[in-house]
């Protein structure tokens, strides 16, 4: 072969090489291209092609039970512009920023901003705003359908509905725990567009729906939710607390029928701190970012808040002593006015006087502090605890709104007496008021504990069917119908044995349980600083709701005495639960049931007629010491006093002294001990003398000079207050 074929042959191989590896890589490259990037190719293609602007869902209502709309979506209007295909950036800015209400100098960024095809200048803006640019015919501005979240009734069950962000998501309350049932599935709009990004008006065009959120129905009533935040308000003005909170709760089924805090803020503005959250929590504020404040004021504390209950866990405990068979309620106790552990006097509120000789039932409704340490000291430490956990206390309940917390149960092992003894009268225990109601609503549902429930059921959007229903059978047992039945009465006694609640009652049958509590601050026990509340139910025979009303470091009372659970959370709680019995069309209590007291009446101060007219009427035989007949006659004293429970065949023994005196100037002073400061200062004006209060609040203890004594009309009585509870 010559060497010109040969080098030819050379020339072909290098070729069909060069070839072949050139084919093998244009192969491989087509297969990749094919097999790994032809969806991001063809998108690439589409987006060059088609554009695109997001359609948002509608969310689901949110309803009370009775179907009354509490959260709704409005209509409204999303604002995009493609930065390509804007003329003159600054100009279109400033006309953007000043319909907007916006910052020109972002908008501006963002109109410049080529590298994107299309960017969100804003959401959520009214309509009639949308309408001006649109009319404004913009070239590379887009509007787009939008929503925007509108509640009813603006800070009304602020803390239990929550609200949605930017991204029209569920950032807290209800519309946080069922985002996932309200938000639905945003939609699309498709349509084609030339080279330079601007819609092809006779172009393909296309829309993917959205499909709609369903629907949340509540527990909550609209109309005892509305007696709650009006009764909270009130409280707000009148008593000047730093916070109120308030739970209605059917103790039947564990739905919670109203919750509210005040102060509160507006859902439809949620992230403006308002002025009475910046001055009632001033010190919790201090020193915070805006983002912390914000954090600070959507934080629900009838959930979350730690607090001691005081004398409404006597309830608790009573529960676990009766249940443990270490007292009955008609056990004997001799209370002194305190008691010893470990060499601590631990006192009653009346100390230095004593209730004497009462029952266990009376000690519950005395809140006598003496009694509870005896009956706890009575009960194996791991007995008492067993009790407190089955009653849900240092864990959460599971209601449907974020942020519970678990309250504290401080560990039991190597516990000093005296820290355990306190605990029988809810000191050195924090719960929340959520567990607290929950636990207590229990023993007026003859012991069967419920978990609490704020949604009643979640119904379809589109076919209106129900899609869940959230069960509210019994949970548990936590006492028998025995000891329940038993607190029960207790806590009808609270309230027949106080003319300030029996007053406000208008008639209707109630039971409860007060509680007054030192705050601990800076972990120490403040002075002067408590937090106030009221457990109460009705009617007591057949309850049909309970109430927990929580008044946190109030200025005064409404008796214009000493801050204790009755004068401050008592009253709006049986002012909620008067209006709700009413509105429940719940008939008052006959009169017939309403004169079988077992409450002694305070029969001081008032003259013959009436008095015999109260004790006919509640059928209590009585004798008279003294001259009844003497002009301006008046009950000194009686035996027994007032506030004790009537034994069968109790007969009051009253002892009458004038109230005026032959000499001219002259007045006898009246009996003043066993009142609120409010009565006193009452009583000593009618006489026209003056009050003197002395002690740390409460009721009277003392008082100089003594009932039956002779001065000068205008003289200064001193009395003594000692704090309640």
């Amino acid at each position: 072969m010559s060497l010109y074929h040969i080098r030819r042959k050379k020339r072909l191989l290098f070729a069909f090489f060069v070839f072949s590896i050139l084919f093998v890589i244009l192969a491989i490259k087509l297969t990749y291209i094919q097999a790994y990037r032809s969806i991001e190719l063809t998108d690439a293609q589409i987006n060059q092609l088609m554009g695109e602007i997001p359609i948002t869902a509608t969310r689901g209502d949110i309803y009370d039970r009775n179907m009354n709309i509490l959260a709704q979506d409005a209509s409204a209007s999303s604002i995009y512009a493609r930065p390509s295909s804007i003329e003159d950036p600054e100009i279109t800015g400033l006309y953007l920023s000043e319909i907007l209400e916006l910052d020109k100098n972002e908008i501006v960024e963002k109109l410049k901003d080529e590298t994107s095809s299309l960017v969100l200048i804003a959401r959520k803006v009214d309509n009639d705003k949308a309408f001006m640019i649109e009319d404004k015919n913009i070239r590379g501005i887009e509007i787009s359908e939008d929503k925007k979240r509108y509640y009813t009734n603006g800070n009304f069950a602020s803390y239990v509905l929550g609200f949605t962000g930017t991204d029209h998501q569920g950032l807290y309350g209800i519309e946080r725990i069922f985002d996932e049932d309200l938000r639905g599935e945003d939609g699309v709009l498709i349509y084609e567009k030339d080279g330079k990004n601007q819609r092809v008006p006779s172009g393909f065009q296309n829309t993917i729906p959205a499909i709609p959120g369903n629907h949340v129905v509540l527990t909550i009533d609209s109309i005892i939710q509305h007696f709650i935040e009006s009764a909270l308000e009130d409280v707000m003005t009148d008593l000047n607390p730093k916070r109120t909170i308030a739970i209605a709760m059917d103790p039947n089924t564990g739905e919670v029928l109203g919750m509210s805090v005040k102060p509160d803020y507006d859902l439809n503005d949620p992230r403006s701190v308002t002025d009475e959250i910046k001055i009632r929590l001033a010190s919790e504020l201090e020193g915070k970012s805006l983002g912390e404040q914000q954090q600070i004021m959507w934080n629900n504390p009838a959930v979350s808040l730690n607090y001691e209950p005081g004398s409404t866990f006597k309830v608790i405990t009573g529960a676990a002593a009766l249940e443990e068979g270490v007292v009955e309620p008609d056990t004997v106790f001799v209370d002194e006015g305190y008691i010893m552990v470990d060499g601590i006097r631990i006192r009653c509120h009346i100390y230095p006087r004593n209730h004497g000789e009462e029952t266990f039932l009376q000690a519950i409704s005395n809140s006598c502090n003496p009694v509870m340490v005896e009956t706890i000291m009575r009960l194996n430490p791991q007995d008492f605890y067993k009790h407190v956990y089955n009653f849900g206390f240092g864990d959460r309940t599971g209601i449907q709104l974020d942020g519970e917390q678990y309250g504290i149960i401080p560990v039991n092992t190597n516990e000093k007496n005296v820290d355990y003894a306190t605990k029988s009268f809810g000191q050195g225990i924090s719960v929340t008021p959520i567990q607290l109601i929950s636990a207590l609503s229990a023993i007026v549902n003859d012991g069967n504990y419920i978990k609490p429930t704020i949604v009643k059921e979640t119904i379809s959007s589109e076919t209106s069917e129900v899609i869940e229903t959230y069960d509210r059978s019994v949970s548990r047992k936590v006492a028998s119908e025995y000891t329940a039945m038993a607190l029960q009465e207790a806590m009808e006694n609270v309230v027949l044995g106080s003319d300030l609640l029996m007053s406000a009652s208008d008639g209707y049958n109630m039971g409860g349980k007060t509680g007054t509590a030192q705050k601990i601050i800076d972990g120490a026990y403040a002075k002067g600083k408590y937090i106030t509340s009221f457990f109460g139910f009705a009617p007591v025979d057949d309850p049909q709701i309970a109430i927990l009303v929580i008044v946190d470091e109030a200025e005064k009372s409404y008796t214009s005495g000493s801050i204790t659970g009755t004068s401050t959370a008592g009253i709006p709680a049986i002012e909620i639960l008067k209006n709700s019995l009413k509105y429940l069309n719940v008939p008052v209590q006959s009169t017939e049931t309403f004169s079988q007291t077992e409450i002694i009446p305070d029969l001081r101060n008032l003259d013959i007629e009436t008095a015999d007219e109260i004790l006919t009427r509640l059928g209590i035989d009585y004798s008279i010491v003294g001259d009844s007949d003497e002009v301006g006659a008046v009950i000194l004293n009686q035996d027994p006093m007032p506030g004790g429970i009537l034994e069968d065949n109790t007969k009051i023994s009253i002892q009458f002294s004038s109230s005026v005196s032959d000499d001219e100037g002259m007045v006898i002073v009246p009996n003043l001990l066993d009142m609120s400061i409010g009565k006193v200062s009452q009583i000593l004006d009618s006489k026209g003398l003056e009050l003197e209060i002395q002690g740390s609040g409460g009721f009277s203890i003392e008082q100089i000079p003594a009932s039956g004594e002779l001065v000068e009309a205008g003289s200064t009585i001193k009395v003594v207050f000692e704090h309640v509870e």
